[in-house]
């Protein structure tokens, strides 16, 4: 309906409702989502002011204050949710040409966000924090990305879209440093493999320890080689459909350039740290929200009506299968049944 039917105040009213229906699915649920247990212990834990803590310092200050002054975890996660949500809906709405195809792609790679942690607080922020390197604003990008490693230290990485977003590469550049990143991933899972498992337990160990807290949203279950090929098909996908748009653009959207650059960096930094520890993965995962953008500008500069609605139902069936692959995958019971605050 939004691509093909209505007008666009009618897309900012649904928008609006899809929006807050998620909004209030993140903040209602109960013993729902990855990382609840360890979440749950440390609000519990967080008695008094500035208590010593592996999580962040602004993550940590919100949880002493919500338990000090009302001792209740769903408060908690409404302010959490009502940051989440707020960065996130104007994000959408400033930088998608269509804002509910955007939330449906959200929905099914990411929950919506609905089951958050500390890192979905730091990417909506980073997000959000693009319309400032669009309006060449450095500081008040880089007063974002500071607010967004108060919630996750990993936001540091995303510095570099300030110069990112801004680069005219060739398609077959791109692809070639993909190419490169791959190669080098290979090269150090060998090189670890044949210096044995002591020198790479300590740095997967040493990494574990600094990057994750729990959180690991990877899929531990699952080997090596089935998250390289799920993570290959699925960006190259993306990627691939959207340079081939490029390709044949006349005149290329600065915008949608940029944001292609964007993504193409989080696939550069995805394959050439997996091999290291997946762990260290999470430096990629700012940079990946950013296909909820891609798909909607690649639909919307299909010319053509017929060749635009067979990449939606393509687009449609393909996130089927990520929706269908997250939920059904190491963290099934996490997500099913959605349990909320009405029947804890």
């Amino acid at each position: 309906m939004e691509v093909f039917l209505i007008k666009k105040s009618d897309r900012l009213i649904l928008f609006g409702l899809a929006s807050f229906f998620l909004y209030a699915l993140s903040f209602l649920r109960w013993e729902t989502g990855t990382d609840w247990d360890s979440y749950l212990r440390f609000f519990n834990e967080s008695g008094e002011w500035f208590m010593e803590s592996e999580f962040e310092w602004g993550f940590a200050r919100i949880n002493e204050g919500i338990k000090i002054y009302f001792d209740n975890y769903s408060i908690l996660l409404f302010v959490l949710a009502t940051i989440i949500f707020s960065f996130q809906s104007k994000a959408i709405l400033r930088l998608s040409p269509y804002p509910i195809t955007s939330l449906l792609v959200l929905w099914s790679v990411f929950f919506g966000n609905i089951f958050f942690v500390r890192q979905t607080i730091a990417t909506v922020i980073l997000l959000y924090s693009i319309r400032f390197i669009q309006e060449k604003k450095f500081f008040r990008f880089l007063s974002l990305v500071g607010l967004a490693m108060l919630f996750h230290r990993t936001s540091f990485i995303f510095i570099f879209t300030w110069w990112v977003y801004k680069l005219k590469l060739k398609p077959i550049t791109l692809y070639t440093c993909i190419a490169i990143s791959m190669f080098i991933s290979v090269a150090i899972s060998t090189i670890m493999e044949n210096l044995g498992g002591v020198i790479g337990g300590v740095v997967q160990q040493k990494l574990q320890f600094y990057m994750s807290d729990s959180e690991n949203t990877m899929g531990s279950d699952s080997s090596l080689s089935t998250i390289m090929i799920k993570g290959f098909a699925n960006k190259i996908f993306v990627f691939g459909a959207s340079i081939l748009l490029l390709g044949k653009l006349e005149d290329p959207d600065d915008k949608f350039r940029g944001y292609l650059n964007i993504y193409w960096a989080g696939v550069i930094l995805y394959f050439s740290t997996i091999s290291i520890s997946i762990a260290l993965v999470r430096l990629s995962f700012a940079f990946d929200i950013v296909m909820i953008i891609i798909i909607p500008f690649v639909l919307k500069n299909i010319k053509s009506y017929s060749w635009r609605f067979l990449s939606f139902l393509i687009m449609v069936l393909y996130l089927i299968a990520r929706l269908y692959v997250t939920i059904t995958g190491s963290y099934y019971d996490l997500y099913v049944p959605f349990k909320s605050i009405v029947t804890k």
